[in-house]
Parts: C-alpha cells; structure tokens; sequence
C-alpha cells in the first residue's frame, strides 16, 4: 500500500506531512469535504511546524483534537516529520482513538517500506 491507497482507503480528506528538516508542510487534499476546515486552519494555515511541535511535545501519540465531527490525527511515523490526518468520523472517544492507534500504526509501515 502506498501513501495515496492510505489516504484513500481510510477516508482521509487531508493528510498535512510536516517535515522536521525544513520546517515546512506538504499538504495532500482530496476531493472530500470536511464539516469543519477550524482545525486545519489552526494548526495547519495558521501555524508552523514548530508549533505543531510544541503541541505534541510530551504527549502520548496518536493526539486527536476534534471539532464537530472532524478530526485531527496527529503522529510520528518516524523522527523526520510528524503527519496530521484531518477527515470526519462519528465514532465514539474509545472507538476513534483505536481507529488512530490502527492508522498510526498503518502510517508507520508505510515508512518502512
């Protein structure tokens, strides 16, 4: 499975890969829309990689932030970038973080292929 097979797969509208080195994001959007574009706008548009950083410093990953029915999964698939997934979902707290757990978990073979 590639990136764009994950994407697809998973239902995931936007995957922003921050890339540690140079502080800088590549953004994947496909053609689906989001209830809400705030937490993309927030720590995508309006933010830096940076703060994405601090935000996660010392958290347990996969961090979920959610407004409405959208989410942000954020990971580290490796020491290099830290990956935000943003897509709508209507799972429970429970359910949603074992969804992010599995797609950290597909993120991180990905890499290593």
């Amino acid at each position: 499975m590639n990136l764009n097979e994950f994407i697809e797969k998973n239902d995931i509208a936007i995957v922003a890969i921050a890339n540690l080195q140079e502080k800088s994001f590549d953004i994947i959007k496909r053609d689906l829309e989001l209830e809400s574009y705030d937490l993309f706008e927030q720590l995508v548009i309006h933010g830096s990689v940076e703060n994405l950083m601090e935000n996660i410093e010392g958290q347990i990953l996969p961090r979920i932030w959610t407004q409405e029915n959208t989410r942000c999964i954020v990971c580290r698939p490796d020491q290099n970038q830290i990956v935000a997934l943003f897509y709508d979902s209507s799972l429970n707290v429970k359910d949603e973080y074992y969804h992010a757990k599995e797609l950290e978990t597909l993120l991180k073979q990905l890499q290593e292929q």
